[in-house]
């Protein structure tokens, strides 16, 4: 009876092993050709083998050294030409100007508001603010034609019928009629003055060009920026205003200066931008794999493959502008797909061991990671024919992502957690009810078979013999007969 439990209780250990076998056995008849390749052929035979996995790692922070290197000499620009074909006459144009003048092109306009420019006060305010202006580095030389300065020269020096001592006499709406009467005066401000319906001003504005700065220099817009933003704090009527930064009585302005703003705060942005998508990322993968220790693979591996993607764009000519900073900005969420599947399987492989993790997590899911990344790189390859320099930024944007995203994700990530990752398995809710209600049945089933009845054929039991009636006692009270 020993032997026979001991038959028995091996019996059922090598059943659920059996049952593993087959399972695997018909994982691998299912499995495709590309499956088998990134388990036994990518992993087998080259990353399981530690010099190449330490080739792997040095070759990573090599990458990483200089790709930081190159990230830190990457700039901003952005030039006119760059959303043009380059067949167009706006480019030919804009190279011609820029080839055969010395000028700039940025003529900014100067605004006075909400003042009564009737004052004299007021009067010698808005020249001093065109003096401070033209005092700036960016801007050589006065404005060529500016109404206030041509309208007191004209009531001081007047040719015309009435007197001098007249007309200064006159009040200023009158006086300014006849300024704008006069049919050359009239020819250049009557669209720089704007009036009420009794002849009060509302605004006024005048033109100054700032032709000392290269527009393809990023810097020297932004400076230029910033110094007319520092004049026009420095005001007196501006520091009267409740809201300084919105409701300026004297200002500058030109289209370009949405560009130059852009540029200013560029830097801050995406650093921002950047700290926050990584750390959020990181926050979803502990919500994705509820394991504490995805964190440690997912903040290190995003920020290494931002900083490689950074490197990456300097080196092929790409500088940071309004197109690069939105794919940028959208390559932390791409990026991190090539992580988290990975990560995911891991920690879900039922395998024990970092090396069959490992290995199943290649050959389960590293097929759908490259057929990702090829389809991604086959959506965006059109772009790579455009004639316009912008589409040809998204082109080399997405190319360095797919190609540093699959690099990581299925090399470096793989031989990172082969060497460091937790021994652990996470399974999901109904992987978990499958498996309850699988050893739910097993048991059942041992239950069943331990409780039913068992036939066996009659068996000859040897009695001693009685009389008549103390068998038919015995028959009764034992409730069988004896054969």
């Amino acid at each position: 009876n020993n032997n026979n439990n001991n038959d028995d209780e091996t019996e059922q250990q090598r059943q659920p092993q059996n049952q593993e076998e087959q399972q695997q056995q018909q994982q691998q008849q299912q499995m495709s050709a590309m499956d088998r390749f990134m388990g036994s052929f990518l992993y087998d035979r080259c990353l399981r083998y530690t010099p190449v996995k330490i080739a792997v790692l040095v070759l990573c922070v090599g990458l990483l050294a200089l790709c930081g290197r190159s990230a830190s000499q990457l700039t901003q620009e952005f030039k006119f030409t760059d959303v043009l074909p380059e067949d167009s006459y706006l480019s030919s144009y804009w190279v011609a100007f820029r080839a055969y003048t010395t000028q700039s092109g940025v003529r900014s306009s100067v605004y006075f508001r909400f003042v009564n420019q009737s004052d004299p006060i007021i009067q010698q305010q808005m020249h001093n603010y065109i003096h401070d202006l033209v005092a700036l580095d960016q801007i050589s030389q006065p404005p060529v034609f500016f109404w206030l300065r041509d309208f007191q020269t004209f009531i001081n020096n007047n040719s015309n019928t009435i007197t001098t001592a007249e007309l200064q006499n006159l009040p200023f709406n009158d006086q300014l009629a006849l300024f704008l009467n006069d049919t050359v005066y009239r020819e250049l401000y009557a669209n720089d003055i704007s009036l009420d319906d009794q002849g009060n001003i509302i605004a006024s504005r005048t033109i100054v060009e700032m032709d000392n700065i290269d527009q393809d220099v990023v810097t020297q817009t932004t400076d230029a920026l910033a110094a007319q933003r520092d004049v026009s704090l420095a005001q007196p009527v501006n520091q009267q205003q409740q809201h300084r930064t919105t409701d300026f009585a004297f200002f500058t302005f030109d289209n370009n200066y949405f560009i130059w703003e852009f540029y200013s705060v560029a830097p801050t942005e995406l650093t921002l931008t950047t700290i926050t998508g990584i750390v959020a990322v990181t926050a979803v993968s502990l919500v994705l794999i509820p394991h504490w220790s995805a964190a440690l693979f997912v903040l290190p591996m995003i920020a290494i493959l931002y900083i490689d993607l950074l490197g990456f764009l300097q080196l092929v000519g790409v500088h940071v502008n309004v197109v690069s900073y939105v794919a940028l900005v959208m390559s932390i969420g791409l990026l991190v797909d090539f992580l988290m599947h990975v990560l995911l399987r891991y920690y879900e492989s039922p395998h024990m061991g970092r090396e069959a993790k490992v290995r199943d997590t290649l050959q389960t899911m590293g097929s759908s990671i490259l057929v990702g990344a090829i389809s991604t790189f086959l959506g965006v390859l059109p772009l790579a024919f455009s004639s316009t320099t912008i589409f040809r930024t998204i082109f080399l944007a997405f190319i360095g992502l797919v190609l540093l995203g699959a690099l990581h994700g299925l090399i470096v990530l793989p031989v990172l957690l082969s060497v460091v990752g937790p021994n652990v398995c996470i399974q999901q809710p109904q992987q978990k009810q499958r498996r309850r209600h699988s050893e739910a049945t097993t048991n059942n089933k041992e239950h069943d078979e331990e409780q039913a009845p068992t036939t066996t054929s009659p068996k000859l039991a040897i009695v001693p013999y009685t009389s008549g009636q103390e068998q038919d006692n015995d028959e009764d009270e034992e409730g069988e007969i004896h054969t």
